[in-house]
C-alpha cells in the first residue's frame, strides 16, 4: 500500500485513481497522520457487504433478530401514514 501526503498526492491524483482501479489502495496523510484511503469502488462495496454480513451474524449470535429491509420500509410507511392522519 502506497502513502502520500496531501501535497504529494495532488499532482499524482490521476495515477492514484488508476491504481485504485487496479485494486491498489493508497493512503493520504496530513502531517504524517492517515486521513483518507483511496480504494477501488467495487472493493469498497464488497467490504461494506462483508461488514453488514458480519454484523448480522453477531446480532444473531447475541439473540437479536435483524429487521428485514422490506419490513423496515413497511413499518416506516405505516408510521408516516399514521402521523399524517393525525
Amino acid at each position: 500500500m502506497t502513502a502520500y501526503s496531501i501535497t504529494e498526492a495532488r499532482p499524482k491524483l490521476g495515477d492514484i485513481v488508476r491504481r485504485a482501479a487496479a485494486h491498489e489502495q493508497t493512503v493520504i496523510t496530513d502531517h504524517d497522520r492517515p486521513i483518507a484511503l483511496v480504494v477501488n469502488f467495487n472493493d469498497w462495496e464488497d467490504m461494506e457487504d462483508t461488514i453488514a454480513a458480519l454484523r448480522n451474524q453477531i446480532s444473531r449470535a447475541e439473540g437479536v433478530r435483524p429487521v428485514d429491509h422490506e419490513d423496515a420500509k413497511r413499518t416506516l410507511r405505516e408510521a408516516a401514514a399514521e402521523a399524517a392522519a393525525q
